[in-house]
């Protein structure tokens, strides 16, 4: 029985979590995998490591492969994932692409996501290249984390992950001295390869990562303990393992063994059992046995346990199905791939991904099918000893939580988040005032995600309530810049108020800066804007967000030229905004086709009227025209892109498709168009009531 021994120290094992970097010394059992990764990482461009959930994988690339090869002096960015962390007000980075955010964050973590905030996967990488003493570049060794996010249903922002996968090709293609790591579960791994197709053809390298086998299991149990000066005795350790893979069923006449051993039930019964490990070293066979079966049927039970009071089911239906469906004589079920429902259609397949993340189950995929299975066969005796009432929730520190509520968000399961978030809050007393602010701002980033703007701004106010008292300046400014975001589509002048306010708190944010211009030309303020911009990109110069604010105003004002040379230099397909200025300011260049109206390029007052507005960068018909319908308008309620379509059909001669846009534009919201864009709109509406008379 366990006896809930004490022993000083930290545990020598992570339990449920993986691996990370500040656990190499504690990280065993895995030599010859780190050494096979680690010579498919320096000779493939590109390395795909896939293996079940639990097996290891972030484990191994984090406290294994990555410590041996900086240890060899390779340049190595962090683990990068693709996780929105709650590091930032997302409606502070209204039009970013939210998985290229987030990479990028997690290879510069020690910086603001200011400071990566409008660069792609390329840029990023050309300047945090590193290079030798003699000035050349060396190789860059980079990994993405949990990289099946990319091909989940339910994850949101589609086409940010199409346009983030291009991102990754140009980067291949950019970078020559990149080595890309893509680290993804085993059922994604059709996926995974048809990914790698795109990005390195043939010429990839994949690695299957699996379970322990015996001598690896006891080196993961042993090595750890060497330095506790409480090891239980040799044969203990190795009992122990045995036990691990020791499988009891009602069928079978004898328990048999089978040759492996999965790393996270080993990491949780180790982390359980090695204080009665340390006060007893040499317990018998059978209360080993009985010691896992408890640990493993406690662990199982609260998990099913959170698991039903998280997607609202009743505890026992939960555990009825999952006993019946995982721990019969069968042992594993099958679900189409595509659109199926869960094994036995007796739960979602939400609650599926939540039993497969908490490593109670495994899933494959064969055949064009889904092979649902328990996570490993040792779990089948604890699992059908579970009753109705399978134990208490197991509820994580409110700090952890927040990091579930985090990962909800990211695939897509906005009101699980919200769940987890609004229980935060309410856990936290007064030694957690920094979690209670950091979750109140994730309730905002729900909200923002969920457009309810009034519920955002509601939730970012308390945090930066908290955050005033934490004399945490920076988190105030963010959020004084996320609320002044929100404001712009209703009220121009509040928010020009209060971008000021979180000005004067981060004079020094270039983001927060070309937020406030924004505000201002949303306002009105045309040369109060420009003028926030020139000074911003006076100081750097290659500020992105600054580049695309700038062109996408100068090609509202006409001028063609200049806008052109900003927009050159950021990634204008990635955003309907900045797109639709590089094509009406390329349209802008060319002369407009037979029978066009003289003057159709002029622009709002005060924009460009000569020669350099309207003339081709060479002789007429050489450079294509830009179509404007490759700026999608359909589902668009943004005036500004709107109208610059708008303007793109006029230049093109289409007037009555000019006509119906600069409608459209006129009666958007989402932002409405400033000021000195209306009477331009009203123009392109042709004769009548509020058109040209």
């Amino acid at each position: 029985m366990i006896t809930n021994s004490v022993v000083e120290g930290t545990p020598p094992f992570v339990g449920t979590r993986p691996f990370g970097i500040e656990d190499d010394h504690i990280f065993f059992g895995r030599d010859r995998e780190i050494r096979e990764v680690a010579g498919l990482w320096r000779g493939h461009r590109l390395t795909l490591l896939h293996g079940g959930a639990g097996v290891g994988k972030t484990s191994l690339v984090c406290a294994g492969v990555i410590p041996r090869l900086r240890a060899e002096g390779e340049h190595v960015l962090p683990l990068g994932h693709l996780w929105r962390r709650n590091a930032y007000p997302a409606a502070a980075f209204p039009a970013q692409n939210v998985f290229t955010l987030a990479l990028l964050s997690s290879w510069h973590p020690s910086e603001s996501p200011t400071r990566v905030a409008g660069l792609s996967v390329l840029d990023f990488l050309r300047r945090r290249g590193s290079k030798d003493r003699f000035g050349l570049p060396v190789r860059t060794f980079a990994a993405i984390d949990h990289a099946d996010l990319l091909f989940r249903d339910s994850v949101p922002h589609r086409r940010q992950r199409r346009r983030f996968l291009d991102q990754l090709v140009e980067a291949m293609n950019g970078v020559p001295d990149l080595h890309l790591l893509l680290a993804a579960r085993e059922e994604h791994l059709d996926e995974l390869r048809a990914l790698g197709e795109r990005l390195a053809g043939d010429t990839g390298a994949a690695y299957a990562l699996g379970a322990f086998d015996r001598a690896a299991a006891v080196q993961a149990v042993r090595r750890p303990l060497d330095g506790t000066g409480r090891s239980p005795g040799p044969d203990t350790v190795e009992a122990l393992v045995d036990e691990l893979r020791t499988i009891r069923t009602p069928w079978a006449v004898t328990a048999q063994q089978i040759p492996t051993v999965a790393p996270a039930m080993l990491q949780l019964v180790c982390a359980r059992l090695w204080a009665d490990l340390a006060a007893d070293p040499a317990p018998t066979a059978e209360r080993l046995a009985a010691d896992v079966g408890q640990v493993l049927a406690e662990f199982c039970g609260q998990a099913l346990a959170t698991v039903a009071a998280d997607h609202r089911r009743a505890p026992g239906e939960i555990v009825s199905w999952f006993r019946a469906t995982f721990a019969g004589r069968g042992g594993a079920v099958t679900a189409r791939h595509a659109g199926a429902e869960a094994p036995g259609a007796e739960v979602s397949g939400a609650v599926l991904r939540a039993v497969e993340d908490l490593h109670l189950i495994r899933v494959a995929r064969r055949d064009g099918n889904r092979l649902y299975e328990l996570h490993h066969p040792r779990m089948i005796e604890p699992v059908r000893t579970l009753g109705a009432r399978p134990g208490p929730v197991r509820r994580l520190e409110p700090a952890e939580r927040l990091r579930e509520a985090e990962r909800a968000l990211s695939e897509g399961a906005g009101e699980l988040a919200r769940h987890h978030a609004e229980a935060v809050v309410r856990a936290c007393g007064k030694g957690d005032l920094r979690t209670l602010a950091e979750a109140e701002r994730l309730l905002g980033n729900i909200a923002c995600e969920h457009d309810r703007p009034e519920t955002a701004a509601e939730h970012y106010r308390s945090a930066a309530s908290v955050f005033e008292v934490l004399q945490d300046t920076r988190a105030v400014g963010l959020l004084l810049a996320a609320l002044g975001r929100l404001l712009m589509d209703g009220s121009a002048a509040e928010a020009v108020r209060e971008l000021r306010t979180a000005a004067n708190r981060l004079p020094n944010d270039l983001v927060v800066q070309v937020a406030l211009a924004q505000a201002l030309w949303q306002a009105g303020r045309t040369r109060a804007a420009l003028a926030v911009l020139d000074t911003v990109l006076t100081r750097d110069g290659d500020t992105p967000e600054a580049l695309r604010a700038r062109g996408e105003m100068l090609a509202d004002l006409g001028h063609a030229e200049p806008a052109l040379r900003d927009l050159r230099r950021v990634d204008h397909h990635d955003r309907a905004s900045t797109h639709a200025a590089w094509v009406l300011a390329e349209t802008s260049r060319r002369p407009g086709p037979a029978g066009a109206p003289e003057g159709a390029a002029a622009g709002p007052e005060g924009a460009e009227t000569g020669p350099e507005a309207v003339l081709p960068a060479s002789g007429r018909g050489e450079v294509p025209w830009p179509d404007p319908g490759g700026v999608p308008v359909e589902n668009v309620e943004s005036g500004p892109v709107l109208l610059r379509v708008a303007r793109t059909h006029r230049l093109r001669g289409q007037d009555g498709a000019a006509a119906g846009l600069a409608a459209r534009a006129l009666a958007a919201r989402r932002p409405p168009l400033p000021p000195q864009l209306r009477d331009e709109a009203f123009r392109l509406m042709g004769p009548g009531p509020h058109g040209d008379a």
